[in-house]
């Protein structure tokens, strides 16, 4: 009897992934719709990474050489300070917790060079994602910011270079 309860428990955890994972997974742009962000699934957990960032060159008077693309720079770790800011894998190992909230996974800010704990929660039917950032040590310390999802990709605007392959 116990072991067919355990069985039934695991297998309705993988479905209740599966479905809040195929709600989650998708492009979004965070509030200042600056870049746009990927989560998808990465060995049974979720992660994110920047596909595309508006303006994602060094322009004159910034830290980086005019034209070059954008480095992580303020990376807490000096050897990943020379990588670019595009394609970092910034969201890692989140995990479904069921209705649409994801838990125990941390979260890079490339701006700052820090790495947050973090929980995400999926609101209006799957179209925005609430993304809280916090101090794994003060988990009332943080920022939360609301992600939209996006739909289709479908930006012409010439910053925006890194769609147009």
């Amino acid at each position: 009897m116990i072991k067919t309860i355990v069985i039934i428990f695991i297998l309705h955890s993988n479905s209740l992934f599966a479905q809040d994972g195929n709600l989650l997974f998708g492009n979004y742009f965070p509030p200042e719709k600056d870049r746009v962000i990927e989560l998808y699934p990465c060995e049974g957990k979720i992660c994110g990474r920047t596909i595309c960032i508006r303006d994602n060159f060094y322009k004159e008077n910034e830290d980086g050489l005019p034209g070059t693309p954008l480095l992580d720079s303020k990376n807490e770790n000096p050897s990943l300070r020379s990588r670019k800011k595009l394609g970092i894998v910034f969201i890692e190992n989140f995990e479904s917790v069921g209705r649409g909230i994801f838990r125990n996974g941390t979260i890079y800010n490339p701006r700052d060079g820090k790495t947050y704990c973090g929980k995400m929660t999926l609101t209006n039917e799957g179209k925005q994602l609430e993304l809280r950032g916090n101090l794994c040590m003060l988990p009332f310390i943080g920022k939360t910011n609301t992600w939209q999802k996006i739909d289709k990709l479908s930006l012409d605007e010439n910053r925006w270079e890194c769609l147009k392959r």
